[in-house]
């Protein structure tokens, strides 16, 4: 933000036309030039002084004060209280009190004593609320027009007000007697510059399915103008605000963004852009809720906003199902930040203290930053829940497999089963990076909807189909005798699990515990590729490795899992530590040569379709046809679907702070 302009009443007067006195570049300030309003701007704020000399407070106060060229004496040598000032020409004067700035009153006062004993109250705030404080004939007699102008431009703008108190017993009135009767100073003037990334990131929402909205304690046609500036709202949208409502008819007023007529609201709302102040929306929600939930939807400005109204915004947005996220640098959006689903304050004062996230770069593109990282989350933590759907449902098929042979798996596979198969994909899931920009949807949030059923009961059938073929691949075998235990000793769990069923079903339905995983890895448009998430690709390769190593061919180590396995090449049990013969007559569990290929050839086959069924049909036509529906449901409606709809809502932080 920049200084502009001060103006005091005298010349507000003689150039009637805001574009006279209205610099296009901000001016060097001569404090000589407005004498009152310089003493105004020297005292009028809520600043201090550390102990190295530098200024601390508002941003605002910070730039305006530092206009004037004067200096604030160190709190060390303040007594009572009392902050003293030096001005530009060497004049001292103290500041025996001060009321900080009332978000309800939209004011912030002081009383100074001067060296000749003049004790003032000086106040400032904004236009309306100076207004109702000043003598009517104090006034400039086109006011409205300037604050309107200005606020048009896209001027920030503070009034300045100032009142001789009688006596010094006047220090101790109330706050209601000192802000009255005041006489007009004249308005200070700031530049809005909009922050650089701003348009990026607000288009970068847009295209990522957030609608914007703005909540301002500025002028709502400053709120317009910034909101065009950003890109908030597009230049060829009509912009309609509502002006006044009738407190008995509860008949709102719609004019354009230039005053120039009245207006009608449309038939369908979703062709115009509307703007209010939040004292108007306050009244409009409590004569008629019903009006007021259907116009939240389409309000894109929100200005003169207090922090009740703020908040009020963001809890209507959210009983209407939407998810809202807030973000805002100042005090008085303390409120919604902590109301809004997600806060983020981009600033160290108050807002950080209530709100989850805290900006570090203090800047705006931590909004999508936090939308991505969320959306990231969301689908990694359904890709691992479904996981483990798949795992027990995989497990469910080995075990009624098991159960019909009258068979089981060797330890080992049980271990590899229950232990770092599905441990170790199930953490290395969520571990996917977030997308590099926000996809034009949303991740489902639904645990039983059509996409989750879908992506899981497609590969539960692939699975399932894929160990009942491997079956009857190995029955059509020439060389393939059933061998069902038909004894009574079960004190080795080898004699359930020497056979080639059992080695068929674990070398198929095992590789789908990989295999399920990485077609969850897919992150569609919400996670990085996934080839990025190393740490599962490693440990995929070094499963798929072992996995068809033990397939192919017969060593030590398919001992270890009992496959593939002969008397010559097995090794101690975990558990005892000593070996056990192969538990059959044949003392072997080797597959022929030929049907090792073809169990290979099942795995990559199984691999592929699921795969294939999460990628191209969940990801591609799926996602496709639901986008589809979406967004004939918005033409139809001309709304956004509640459900699916995310809204940032934000509190100023479009301008630089200096």
């Amino acid at each position: 933000m920049d200084f502009l302009s001060a103006n005091t009443t005298e010349q507000l007067n003689e150039m009637p036309k805001t574009e006279e006195w209205l610099p296009e570049k901000p001016q060097q300030y001569v404090p000589e030039q407005n004498q009152v309003l310089t003493t105004a701007m020297v005292c009028c704020h809520t600043l201090g002084v550390t102990s190295g000399g530098d200024l601390i407070g508002n941003v605002v106060d910070k730039i305006m004060f530092e206009t004037t060229g004067a200096q604030i004496r160190n709190s060390a040598d303040s007594k009572d209280g009392v902050t003293s000032i030096v001005t530009s020409d060497g004049k001292n004067i103290s500041v025996i009190k001060r009321f900080d700035f009332d978000h309800h009153r939209m004011t912030q006062s002081v009383i100074a004593r001067f060296e000749d004993g003049t004790v003032k109250a000086f106040v400032k705030g904004s236009a309306e609320s100076i207004q109702r404080l000043c003598h009517k004939d104090s006034l400039p007699h086109n006011f409205d027009q300037i604050v309107r102008d200005l606020a048009r431009s896209g001027i920030y703008q503070i009034s300045m007000a100032v009142k001789t108190l009688a006596s010094k017993d006047n220090i101790d009135d109330s706050r209601d007697e000192i802000e009255r009767g005041l006489e007009y100073l004249g308005v200070v003037n700031f530049k809005n510059v909009i922050r650089e990334e701003a348009p990026s990131i607000i288009k970068e929402l847009q295209e990522g399915d957030v609608r914007c909205s703005m909540l301002t304690g500025d002028n709502v046609l400053t709120g317009i103008h910034i909101a065009k500036e950003s890109g908030m709202i597009a230049p060829n949208k009509q912009v309609i605000r509502a002006t006044q409502m009738s407190h008995e008819s509860g008949h709102i007023i719609w004019v354009d963004e230039n005053d120039a007529e009245l207006l009608k609201l449309p038939a369908k709302l979703s062709q115009v852009e509307l703007a209010m102040t939040g004292e108007l929306w306050i009244r409009l929600l409590s004569h008629d809720r019903e009006l007021a939930l259907e116009l939240v939807d389409h309000i894109r400005v929100f200005g003169r906003c207090n922090p009740h109204d703020k908040a009020s915004v963001v809890s209507t947005l959210a009983s209407k199902g939407y998810i809202t996220l807030m973000c805002g640098d100042g005090g008085n959006d303390c409120g919604a930040l902590k109301t809004a689903h997600v806060g983020i304050a981009l600033s160290d004062a108050e807002a950080s203290i209530v709100a989850p996230f805290t900006s570090l770069k203090k800047c705006l593109t931590s909004v999508p930053e936090v939308l991505k990282e969320g959306r990231c989350a969301l689908a990694s933590a359904f890709a691992s829940y479904k996981y483990m759907i798949l795992y027990g449902q995989i497990t469910m098929f080995n075990q009624m497999a098991n159960a019909y042979f009258q068979i089981t798996f060797a330890e080992m596979c049980w271990i590899f089963i229950d232990g770092a198969w599905v441990v170790s994909m199930a953490f290395a899931l969520p571990l996917a990076q977030a997308a590099k920009r926000l996809a034009p949807e949303r991740p489902t949030a639904s645990v039983l909807g059509p996409h989750t059923m879908f992506s899981a009961l497609g590969i539960i059938a692939f699975n399932f189909a894929f160990m009942a073929i491997s079956l009857a691949a190995l029955v059509r075998e020439p060389w393939y005798q059933c061998r069902k235990w038909d004894g009574t000793d079960v004190s080795n769990v080898s004699i359930l699990g020497d056979n080639y069923e059992s080695e068929v079903i674990f070398l198929v339905t095992g590789y789908q515990y990989v295999s399920s995983a990485m077609a969850f890895n897919f992150g569609y448009k919400f996670r990085a590729a996934w080839i990025k998430n190393w740490f599962f690709v490693i440990l995929v390769v070094i499963y798929t490795t072992i996995h068809f190593l033990i397939t192919l061919y017969p060593s030590k180590v398919s001992c270890f899992w009992r496959v593939n396995c002969e008397n010559k090449n097995v090794v101690p049990n975990i558990i005892d530590w000593y070996n056990i013969p192969i538990q059959n007559k044949y003392n072997h569990t080797l597959l022929h040569e030929d049907f090792r290929v073809v169990i290979c050839v099942i795995m990559v086959a199984n691999t592929i379709a699921v795969c294939g069924w999460e990628y191209f049909i969940i990801n591609g036509i799926g996602r496709r046809l639901v986008n589809e529906s979406k967004n004939r449901n918005k033409t139809i409606d001309g709304k956004d679907d509640e459900n699916v709809a995310e809204i940032e809502l934000v509190a100023e932080p479009y301008f630089d702070d200096a």
